[in-house]
């Protein structure tokens, strides 16, 4: 319990030293969500069903965090360390690869969940965004879905052969899923061929289950995308854990 305590303040102050990274692992969907509120407002509108923008799209920017965090920030972390040889000096100490992982994932998880309630809570605050109808769901659902995309952040840390590929690759995914997140066009408001192939996103997954606890309805229409979720969380886990190699690569 020491070291994870120990690893946890190691690994937050070089956080806090990467100001662009947990700019867009906290501040990024915060400050979206003020932006096109702002210029947007929120006033209803009938291309979104009769509801504001923001009341249509909130829990979307929330899912940026998990794409940020997903896709960029834990497979570039992991692979810096990897690339200078810090995981391979950890491994030859007694520490636990274990607890390094948990520790680390732990910081990421803080942070992201940090980014989306202070999203959620500035369209809520700010821009009159009715308040969930079902809260400990939309918690629930939060919390499940970082936890997927900080496994699929370290499968892909796992793919990936260097933290450079990481960085490129990773932009290119994090475009992708924000356009199927639906924080900046409501699926609704999309052509019928984009709906089908959006609906195979995992980000899509987690806005939907995040829009139907926040609307109330009922417990039976979460649980296909969290079931979705569940699924990718467990194998992006066990891949990672398989692939993931902390020499660095030759």
């Amino acid at each position: 319990m020491n070291a994870y305590r120990a690893l946890l303040k190691a690994l937050w102050r070089s956080q806090r030293r990467d100001p662009v990274g947990l700019f867009f692992s906290f501040g990024f969907a915060p400050v979206l969500v003020l932006a096109l509120g702002v210029i947007f407002g929120n006033d209803p509108r009938p291309e979104f069903g009769g509801r504001g923008f923001l009341d249509a799209t909130l829990p979307a920017f929330a899912s940026l965090v998990l794409a940020m965090t997903g896709v960029l920030q834990v497979p570039v972390a992991m692979l810096t360390l990897r690339d200078t040889g810090a995981l391979r000096r950890l491994s030859l100490t007694p520490l636990r690869r274990s607890t390094f992982i948990a520790a680390s994932l732990t910081v990421h998880f803080v942070v992201g969940i940090a980014g989306m309630l202070t999203a959620l809570a500035i369209g809520i605050g700010v821009f009159g965004v009715p308040m969930p109808s079902h809260v400990p769901g939309v918690l629930a659902v939060c919390l499940i879905g970082l936890s997927t995309f900080l496994a699929v952040g370290y499968a892909l840390a796992a793919l990936y052969p260097s933290a450079t590929a990481a960085t490129g690759i990773g932009n290119v995914l994090m475009i992708l899923l924000m356009f199927t997140s639906g924080a900046f066009t409501p699926l609704a408001a999309m052509p019928s061929a984009i709906q089908q192939v959006i609906k195979y996103s995992p980000v899509r997954w987690f806005v939907e289950a995040a829009q139907h606890a926040w609307d109330g309805d009922p417990l039976a229409a979460m649980i296909m995308p969290v079931f979705l979720l569940c699924v990718v969380l467990a194998v992006a886990a066990l891949l990672g854990r398989w692939r993931f190699q902390w020499d660095p690569a030759r």
